[in-house]
């Protein structure tokens, strides 16, 4: 499993270059508030339905129009502007501290956020024009959240050709910068098939290995002895983010995850092909993983 040469690296909590992870507050088999991994290299590009450049001309990748039937006229699909894969950095608008992260935002505007203090958003965005709003819940490391949602606020940016800039707007009032760059290996299309076979990550002592199918079911052991069982489905096949939904069991208990994951080849530079997964349970447990 490889990733992209030209990925941004997300400075490691552990110093390690890839990740598997898990959080969470419910004093599951992964840690009491989940062990976190390091935090490996992630792409930035550009937006697939970004129709038209800051000059007005039509964007590179951007879909041709098309005609719609009866007597509509000839259009094109608005899609959701915010889609692709991103990396950049989130700035606490308290503390000041800047915390690198990573980002997919799926056409249909679920997204998930991670970052290398442990932080997870789940995400959800719609947009109108280059203008992208919507909500999210946070969720973290922090002790007090006792299994359930910590966090919740909105969300509002702005996009451009190069990237998205904005705020998450957090229900006590704090505000968080969000500065992103696309990466254009969002533009690969989404094959079940590409995901097939053998996987592994570990880092800080959490390892996980997982068997892929070329339908996109998957089963899958970590070192806490915690099962997987779940599939990958495309969301869009024009582009590369896959939703993703899985049961964990553990101890006798079994919790049930959804997500997104992305697909980044091998490159001639020698980076491994990777899968980069994040999923959550709606709770407060998510598990973040680099797959090789």
């Amino acid at each position: 499993m490889n990733s992209d040469s030209r990925l941004l690296s997300v400075v490691a909590i552990s110093g390690s270059s890839i990740l598997v992870g898990c959080g969470g507050y419910s004093g599951s088999s992964c840690g009491s508030y989940g062990s976190y991994g390091s935090y490996g290299s992630f792409g930035v590009g550009a937006v697939r339905r970004r129709v038209r450049n800051a000059n007005g001309a039509r964007a590179a990748n951007a879909p041709a129009a098309t005609s719609m039937s009866g007597n509509y006229p000839a259009c094109t699909s608005p899609g959701n502007v915010a889609a692709g894969i991103y990396a950049g950095t989130l700035t606490d608008g308290i503390t000041h501290q800047v915390d690198p992260v990573v980002v997919i935002i799926a056409e249909n505007g679920d997204g998930v956020l991670s970052g290398q203090d442990g932080v997870y958003y789940r995400l959800s965005v719609s947009t109108w024009d280059n203008s992208a709003s919507g909500s999210f819940y946070a969720y973290s490391q922090a002790a007090d959240s006792n299994g359930v949602q910590p966090d919740s606020g909105t969300v509002a940016a702005t996009v451009t050709p190069a990237g998205l800039s904005g705020t998450l707007t957090h229900r006590s009032g704090e505000v968080g910068s969000l500065s992103l760059t696309f990466d254009d290996t969002y533009y690969l299309a989404s094959s079940l098939p590409t995901l097939a076979g053998s996987w592994s990550s570990s880092v800080n002592g959490f390892g996980l290995t997982a068997t892929i199918a070329s339908d996109g079911t998957f089963t899958a052991i970590d070192s806490d002895n915690c099962s997987y069982s779940g599939s990958f489905s495309p969301i869009d096949p024009n582009v590369n983010a896959y939703s993703e939904s899985f049961a964990r069991s553990c101890n006798g208990s079994t919790t049930t995850f959804t997500g997104l994951a992305s697909y980044f080849p091998a490159t001639a530079s020698g980076t491994p092909t990777r899968i980069r997964v994040f999923a959550d349970d709606n709770r407060g447990d998510y598990l973040v993983a680099d797959l090789q």
